[in-house]
């Protein structure tokens, strides 16, 4: 007899309205009565509940193939349908259904799992009871082959019983059973882990559950899914940390004895996963990116025959670093990297590589990066959130190095010269920022090849900024010890610097020793850096006694050794450079009694004949300060109160700073000229200041300190004008400044005319618009200065400025070219001893004046073309006796 479909789903609304604790055989009887006419089965069993049971089993059943999902119209073609409310009352009834037959019928141990409020209950033989949760196992089973049913989270509980069942019946893997069905990954996850975790469950069934558990976490999205069934991050009555928690998950994928395949799926998921938390921010998801670095760092301390897994780690979180250091392309304009892409790496290596050291991952995986980390760092804008990321990273790694791997990356940067691991990967010389102002991203792309030195640029000097940003006071303690060492002990304090090897040429030799020398320079920079920031202060101060035994022992060396020389002058010069860095420091601890060991070495070797008159003022100055203020510290004497005053960051108080130094060295007070070296730093930071009267006032000082550091002066304005990582602003203020110099110097500048026309002229094709015309006037301003004796460059001037006239698309850049061209064929002697260049130079003025557009350029080419015809006509109309002179030698 065919069922009635509008009775079925009375019976699943009746049963619906039950309440789970108020049911009874009484009560299931009553919701039955829709289908008294229509016996869903037939049973002689003398048990009442199994027989009710049996109707409702088929019920669901029944119900599920004819009543739930319903057609609109008779045809074929019609759409199937669900009816919501249909759906909610029978998923209640599956649920209530379940509690009084699948979840009555399951072992003891495994009748705790799911939730169940019904109070009914039954004894059986244990055949009995298996045949019976079979029948059960076997209907439901027929309910979730429908999609509808198997994902919807109302069945949870239902489902977990049905696995329950299925396994206690088969006691065997049922993995691939599970596929049949549409069950969601987490939820299969969580019934396992759940029935694995019952009392009692027998040793059989455990070890089976287990080896589905791995073949879960094996396949995609396994290990996700197992992340999240473990830590359930959400739930408030569990008293096991999530870190506890991350623990299990690792140790189980990080076992050894897993297939290969295993391995490799489970570190895809653990990238995927990792990524997707990173990205996402939350408190949930932060839980898990912890859980992923947890399974990682295990990853990473598996033996050598797991090398696979370490270099795909590697390359998961450093294969952007990679292909900085190697580009795919060296087109010039291909983008290597979107500044979203590098953010992205950087947060993820972040987070992967910060913190306390038993929850990331092994710093020792850093350490071939530093170089490229800390190149990006003086690349990136300072606002970016990108050097935050570098910092914490850097200090991460270097907290945890040894003292000896410590040495060994400070001096691999000091001397530009990868070590081992350290510096493997370095920034491609071509890759440059291509950044607009105001403007939110940038791109790491291939620049032109301009032939540059890559190991031009010192990295130590940003690792000191680095450090000085940092807390860690440790840290910039042992770096401090390790400079210091190397200057007192190192290769810098030996006389072979000044004698390098003999095989090399001249040019070699000459450019080994200019090396050598920036690398001094950058140390003793360094180490004036550290001895001058507040914040280390009271590391050195309090524990001053590794240093002073440090400067004691190199001291005694020092003189020793500059007494039995009979010139002593590199001796001499490192035992000034000493004195400079650590004059504030002995001072303030004059009093301890290691200090007075290293005044007792100083007064002796005051009396020597190879002291000089500077050192013997430094050592007068440092041995004989006795006074004191209330306070108890040292006075400060004229020269300190200036370079104190130099040193605030109110404008007001550098000018008058400033002024009290030119008043100093005008007067040319000893101590003055001992610290000019510190003064020509002071001079050259208080340039970036944005007030003018503090700018022009640092321009003094630079001009008063040509008479005590007149080289050094121009080489260090060279230096950081053409230095690419200085600001444009600050690049331009260097010009200006460069050019007050010289005109102080006057014609005496002429000794370093190439060292000025070079700099000036590479500048010339700088990629800024008003740096390239500020090069320009400059270029045309030493020439005057010059007088004009620019002759071995005037062809190189020449095809500069053609150069600009014909390609240079900014208007003032063109108008400032053809200016220096006007004013040179003036102002130049002996123009006619360039007689191969002035047709050349005729025809470019020519076509200037017919073909430019802009009427400021035509008028300044006509102009220089009047100089040009001024200077060759007095050349054609000289006298006879000049002729004679000029073919002769002398008048006959």
């Amino acid at each position: 007899m065919e069922i009635n479909v509008e009775a079925l789903r009375e019976a699943i609304v009746s049963v619906a309205n039950l309440k789970p604790k108020d049911i009874t055989l009484a009560k299931l009887e009553d919701c039955l009565q829709a289908l008294k006419c229509f016996p869903l089965v037939e049973t002689n069993c003398s048990d009442s509940l199994w027989k009710i049971s049996v109707q409702y089993c088929t019920l669901l059943t029944e119900f599920a193939d004819k009543g739930l999902v319903e057609k609109q119209n008779e045809s074929v073609e019609s759409e199937e349908v669900i009816n919501l409310h249909d759906q909610a009352h029978f998923l209640t009834t599956i649920d209530l259904v379940r509690q009084f037959t699948l979840h009555l019928y399951l072992p003891r141990e495994l009748r705790g799992l799911s939730n169940c409020e019904s109070q009914l209950m039954v004894v059986v033989e244990e055949n009995e009871r298996v045949r019976r949760l079979a029948f059960c196992i076997e209907h439901f089973q027929r309910l979730f082959k429908k999609k509808m049913l198997a994902v919807h989270p109302r069945l949870a509980d239902t489902v977990i019983d049905f696995i329950a069942g299925c396994y206690s019946l088969s006691k065997a893997s049922l993995m691939e059973k599970w596929k049949q069905f549409a069950f969601p990954k987490d939820l299969i996850f969580r019934s396992l882990l759940v029935i694995k975790g019952s009392a009692g469950l027998p040793v059989e069934l455990a070890k089976v559950l287990h080896i589905d558990l791995l073949y879960l976490t094996g396949e995609p999205g396994g290990f996700s899914a197992l992340c999240k069934t473990l830590l359930s991050v959400g739930e408030t009555n569990e008293n096991i940390p999530s870190w506890q928690k991350s623990e299990v998950v690792a140790k189980i994928v990080s076992s050894k004895g897993h297939t290969k395949k295993f391995y490799r799926q489970v570190l895809t998921d653990c990238f995927e996963f990792y990524h997707w938390a990173a990205q996402t921010g939350t408190e949930e998801a932060s839980t898990y990116a912890a859980t992923c670095i947890e399974c990682l760092k295990r990853f990473c301390q598996l033996p050598a025959p797991y090398r696979e897994l370490h270099v795909r780690i590697e390359e998961y979180f450093f294969g952007n670093f990679q292909e900085l250091a190697a580009p795919k392309e060296l087109v010039t304009g291909f983008v290597v990297h979107e500044r979203i892409t590098l953010l992205s790496n950087l947060h993820e290596c972040s987070l992967a590589f910060t913190g306390s050291t038993f929850t990331a991952l092994p710093s020792a995986l850093l350490v071939p990066y530093l170089h490229l980390l800390l190149k990006l760092i003086s690349m990136l804008p300072s606002t970016f959130d990108e050097r935050t990321y570098l910092h914490s990273m850097i200090i991460f790694c270097l907290s945890n190095r040894s003292k000896s791997e410590l040495e060994q990356i400070v001096m691999s940067l000091l001397l530009n010269h990868p070590e081992d691991e350290v510096g493997k990967y370095l920034l491609h010389p071509r890759i440059v920022l291509k950044h607009v102002a105001n403007d939110n991203n940038y791109a790491l792309q291939i620049g032109p090849a301009n032939g540059a030195d890559p190991e031009g640029d010192n990295l130590l000097p940003i690792l000191i900024d680095v450090l000085k940003s940092s807390n860690r006071n440790l840290l910039l303690y042992d770096v401090f010890l390790i400079l210091l060492n190397q200057l007192m002990t190192g290769v810098w304090a030996d006389n072979s610097v000044e004698t390098p090897d003999q095989l090399l040429d001249s040019v070699e030799r000459d450019g080994l020793l200019c090396k050598r020398f920036h690398q001094k320079y950058v140390l003793i920079q360094s180490l004036m850096e550290l001895i001058n920031h507040k914040h280390f202060h009271s590391q050195l101060y309090d524990n001053p006694g590794e240093v002073l035994n440090i400067l004691n022992v190199s001291l005694t060396k020092i003189i020793d050794n500059s007494n039995a020389s009979d010139t002593g002058g590199s001796s001499t010069d490192l035992l000034e450079i000493v004195l400079s860095v650590f004059q504030e420091f002995l001072q303030r601890i004059r009093n301890r009694q290691e200090v007075e060991g290293i005044l007792k070495l100083l007064r002796r070797y005051r009396k020597s004949t190879n002291c000089s008159e500077p050192m013997a003022v430094q050592i007068d100055l440092l041995c004989n300060e006795t006074s004191t203020s209330e306070h108890g510290e040292l006075s400060e004497s004229a020269c300190q109160n200036a370079l104190n005053l130099c040193s605030d960051q109110q404008p007001y108080c550098k000018v008058y700073g400033t002024t009290l130094l030119l008043k100093l060295l005008k007067e040319r007070d000893p101590e003055t000229y001992v610290q000019r070296h510190k003064i020509l730093i002071l001079a050259l930071v208080n340039l970036r200041d944005e007030e003018s009267y503090a700018f022009l006032n640092s321009v003094r000082l630079l001009v008063a300190l040509c008479d005590v550091l007149e080289a050094e002066v121009i080489d260090s304005l060279v230096k950081e004008y053409l230095n690419d990582e200085n600001d444009t602003d600050y690049r331009l203020k260097i010009g200006e400044a460069t050019v007050k110099t010289v005109e102080t110097l006057g014609p005496l500048a002429v000794r370093y005319r190439d060292t000025l026309l070079n700099c000036f002229l590479t500048s010339t094709r700088n990629a800024v618009d008003e740096f390239r015309t500020s090069s320009l006037s400059n270029v045309g301003n030493i020439c005057r200065i010059l007088s004009y004796q620019v002759h071995h460059f005037f062809y190189e001037l020449f095809t500069c400025i053609q150069s600009i006239v014909d390609t240079d698309r900014y208007l003032p850049a063109r108008r400032a070219a053809i200016l220096v061209l006007s004013q040179l064929l003036e102002g130049i002697d002996n123009l006619m001893d360039f007689q191969e260049y002035l047709l050349l130079i005729y025809r470019f003025l020519k076509h200037v004046i017919t073909t430019d557009n802009d009427d400021v350029t035509k008028l300044q080419a006509a102009v220089a073309l009047d100089h040009l015809k001024t200077k060759t006509k007095d050349f054609l109309q000289i006298n006879p006796d000049e002729m004679e002179r000029r073919m002769f030698g002398r008048v006959i």
